[in-house]
């Protein structure tokens, strides 16, 4: 009978706890690490969802710095907000003791856009940062076979951003290589590494300059693709850019009748974000979330025009 009565409060405390749970207006806290497209969609959908669950949800930019990174993360633990949505800088080394600090205190760690180095966080949303070069490296490859077929050789740049975020930058150039290396004459001659557009403009500058006869430019983010694509515009040249990620100035180069922008693959931010936030509730509401979700990404070239006005209502 005691056993009986034992299990039976033991039940009861289970129930009352997870009633509390799913009653609670959780407070989650969104960090990105830099001021542009893709991270302003990623917070537009943490915010969707924070909206219809009624969650408190905080945002920092953490500026492309590790040590503000950390200093956040910190801040947030300290007020002890209940999860924290997060894309790293650092995610092999230096981001993982501040947010194993947070989640040692009970905070659910979400990571979106990278991995952490570490098993700890709840769950990862992300893309497969290779299938996105491969996405642009087709197109590439489709568009070698057309204009170049009767070139002996076939001069590629490339603009990355492996200084800021080696792994995903290097599956991203990995990934588009992969697709034209095997194709004849196809020789890489020079690369350059800048995550934001105002730098890459220049690394992409001086690329075509030490190389006149360039045949075709692959940047692996957002800034590398409008750098490149700007560097191209401002040198009155005609050479082909394959880019990654499309917000409206990326949009509009592909409708822009310069011809310089051939093709780019899209992450889907909104989406990334929303299921980050969608997996931070379910958390804390001692619900079963994916440990780990690939969003698909969209390529986008500029000989489907009828694609690009779909896609170009969804970005502002």
């Amino acid at each position: 009978m005691k056993k009986f009565v034992t299990v039976c409060v033991a039940a009861l405390c289970l129930s009352a706890s997870f009633a509390h749970a799913a009653d609670k207006k959780f407070t989650i806290a969104g960090i990105v690490f830099q001021e542009d497209q893709f991270m302003k969609s990623t917070l537009l959908g943490m915010k969707q969802v924070a909206d219809k669950e009624g969650v408190n949800l905080l945002t920092s930019n953490t500026s492309n710095q590790i040590s503000k990174e950390v200093q956040v993360v910190n801040t947030y633990t300290a007020r002890g907000v209940d999860a924290i949505v997060i894309t790293y800088l650092d995610p092999a080394a230096a981001s993982i003791p501040a947010v194993k600090a947070a989640a040692d205190k009970g905070i659910k760690i979400i990571s979106f856009n990278n991995t952490l180095a570490a098993d700890f966080p709840v769950s990862t949303i992300q893309s497969d940062n290779s299938l996105l070069g491969a996405g642009s490296g087709k197109a590439a490859a489709e568009y070698i076979k057309a204009h170049y077929a009767d070139k002996k050789e076939i001069k590629v740049g490339i603009i990355n951003y492996k200084a800021q975020l080696p792994p995903e930058s290097n599956a991203r150039q990995d990934g588009f290589w992969g697709e034209i290396k095997d194709i004849p004459g196809v020789k890489l001659v020079a690369e350059a590494s800048s995550p934001v557009a105002e730098e890459a403009i220049k690394k992409a500058a001086d690329i075509i300059t030490a190389n006149p006869d360039i045949d075709m430019f692959f940047a692996c983010n957002n800034g590398g693709t409008i750098g490149a694509v700007l560097a191209v515009k401002n040198s009155g040249k005609k050479i082909p850019v394959f880019g990654i990620d499309l917000d409206k100035q990326m949009v509009g180069f592909l409708k822009s009748k310069d011809d310089i922008l051939q093709a780019s693959t899209a992450q889907d931010p909104v989406k990334i974000g929303a299921l980050a936030m969608e997996n931070a509730v379910k958390a804390l509401k001692n619900e079963p979330v994916e440990k780990k979700i690939i969003v698909p990404g969209l390529t986008l070239t500029r000989t489907d025009p009828a694609a690009i006005a779909e896609y170009a209502k969804t970005v502002k």
